[in-house]
């Protein structure tokens, strides 16, 4: 069963092809932040409203930095994972929690991918923005640190990234999920049938449960204090990883849709195993093409067959 048709040729074009040019080496990760450059490296900036900017970034930098940062979240994804293989022998709701961050991670690269997602500005980051806007145009503005939601809008006339960067006051963590539902609906015209029919299943669970379910699901298992209970009753089901096979839609539609734990944890193993799956796919995509990456694969890869063993 294919589950990377039209949609994920569409993803794949439109933002892994143009980054296969760029890419930096893993000795040279730390001079490659991707807040720091487009904090930093700013062309022009336009004042949008509210604690909203846009910015012009050089196409060379953009992409630097964003193959820099795709790479560190692989990474990310790749030590949660392997600690995840390792939890059997935790607590029921510790255990839980360890898969919830591997998800977390799996969605944080897939919106790199994606050219999107969301990013924390520390006050020397948001400093700088201001300063640049102070010092090229004479005009002060006023941003807060914190989270901020960016995009990429579109590539200029001369060849530049233009960047939006929005504030966002909730935590991350519930506007990942809210985020993941809206791109999922934006996927749909570009679907071809199998692809459509899986986020049209994901989209009524996360209409089912709340959007935020997952990050709701981790609050109360890790610091609700009545979760012992469930660990002390071993009433949490691990959960396993699904293959992307010729099942993996039929188990996707058997799952319920009750506002209960035992289909959250089921929506969630699917919908992990999907976005890492998605994440490779684009990832081995990149690496064809490219010079660049194999030198941080082959250090991951090296964890990963050390965690196996």
């Amino acid at each position: 069963m294919n589950l990377f048709g039209k949609n994920y040729l569409s993803v794949r074009n439109e933002n892994v092809l143009p980054l296969i040019s760029y890419g930096v080496k893993r000795a040279k990760y730390q001079h490659w932040s991707f807040k720091d450059v487009i904090t930093s490296n700013i062309v022009s900036l336009n004042k949008l409203s509210g604690k909203s900017v846009e910015i012009e970034i050089r196409k060379e930098d953009y992409y630097r930095a964003l193959h820099c940062d795709i790479e560190l979240f692989m990474n990310k994804s790749a030590v949660q994972y392997a600690d995840f293989l390792k939890s059997k022998s935790n607590s029921p709701c510790w255990s839980f929690v360890t898969f919830y961050y591997l998800t977390f991670f799996a969605v944080t690269c897939f919106f790199r991918f994606l050219n999107r997602g969301f990013i924390f500005l520390s006050r020397e980051q948001k400093d700088r923005l201001e300063q640049f806007s102070l010092a090229v145009y004479s005009s002060p503005i006023t941003l807060d640190s914190g989270n901020y939601y960016f995009k990429l809008k579109e590539v200029n006339a001369v060849g530049n990234i233009i960047l939006t960067l929005s504030f966002k006051g909730e935590s991350v963590h519930k506007l990942n999920w809210i985020q993941l539902e809206a791109t999922f609906r934006e996927f749909i015209p570009n679907c071809d049938h199998n692809e459509r029919t899986m986020f049209n299943c994901f989209l009524s669970h996360f209409s089912a449960f709340r959007n935020d379910f997952p990050s709701s699901l981790r609050n109360a298992l890790n610091y609700n204090g009545e979760s012992t209970i469930l660990d002390l009753e071993n009433s949490i089901p691990y959960i396993e990883m699904k293959n992307l096979d010729s099942d993996f839609l039929k188990t996707l539609f058997s799952i319920g849709m009750q506002d209960l734990r035992i289909n959250h944890t089921s929506s969630l193993a699917h919908l992990t195993s999907y976005l890492i799956e998605f994440n490779n796919e684009l990832y081995n995509e990149y690496m064809v093409r490219s010079g660049f990456g194999k030198d941080f694969a082959r250090e991951r890869n090296q964890y990963l067959e050390a965690a196996k063993r």
